[in-house]
């Protein structure tokens, strides 16, 4: 069981990332005191689709993946979140009950589960936190319908190109590495069209295919393709898994 003064010190240690001193102090001890903190191994599910639940997370270490599926074990990876990042958020603001994705630890992941009516009672009181989440969830609607435009008016090879530079550019941040399957599920395409795609890229030497991920070894040839097909598209080079990030709230 952790303590008030552990979950406190956790929860300051993200004060560079999260906008945490948009709340005065007994707004921050309010959430901090119901606060949980969750430890996952690698591929461990923190809940899935439908799953029951309200509260929203907060990464402390580690990296999550968010994903929809069919029912048929198919999966589109939205999103991955890694130290400071909100995930659960979107379920704060409605009373339908179900999880709206699945979230898995990417690797050894700690995360801080922050009380529905805790959150809800502190937007309700602060304007500029209530500005922020407004802010974020316009940019997470945005990145979905660009997500769902690159799914219909980009192919299949510049969808894979995408993701694996996205996964380039986090490493720069923190070790990160997907699997084929993942790297498939994060770009809309079946597992044998995408070993077919990364196999074209190693011959080119553009990647390097590994054991479990695969590194990206020539990114000025790989980048062309992509911007081209966004711009088709009317999208623009910016992130999509990694999580938006609003700071001047």
């Amino acid at each position: 069981m952790s303590t008030f003064d552990e979950v406190w010190r956790m929860a300051d240690e993200l004060r560079d990332v999260l906008p945490i001193f948009t709340l005065t102090e007994a707004e921050r001890r309010e959430i901090v005191t119901h606060m949980r903190v969750r430890r996952f191994r690698e591929d461990e599910v923190i809940y899935h689709q439908g799953d029951l639940g309200h509260d929203a997370f907060v990464v402390h270490t580690g990296f999550v993946m968010s994903a929809r599926e069919d029912g048929e074990g198919h999966q589109l990876l939205l999103s991955l979140y890694g130290r400071g990042q909100l995930f659960g958020d979107l379920e704060l603001f409605t009373d339908v009950p179900g999880r709206i994705t699945t979230v898995v630890a990417a690797n050894p992941t700690t995360v801080l589960q922050i009380a529905r009516d805790d959150a809800i009672s502190v937007l309700e009181r602060n304007p500029k936190a209530m500005i922020f989440m407004g802010r974020r969830l316009y940019e997470v609607s945005r990145r979905y319908l660009d997500l769902a435009a690159g799914l219909v008016f980009t192919d299949a090879q510049s969808r894979v190109a995408f993701v694996l530079l996205e996964l380039e550019q986090m490493r720069t941040k923190e070790p990160l590495t997907l699997t084929q399957e993942q790297i498939a599920a994060a770009a809309g395409v079946s597992e044998r069209t995408v070993r077919r795609i990364l196999a074209g890229f190693s011959k080119d030497g553009l990647i390097q295919i590994a054991t479990r991920g695969v590194r990206v070894l020539d990114e000025a040839r790989l980048r062309p393709q992509v911007a081209a097909a966004l711009g088709v598209a009317g999208l623009d080079l910016a992130p999509r898994l990694g999580d938006v990030r609003i700071h001047d709230a």
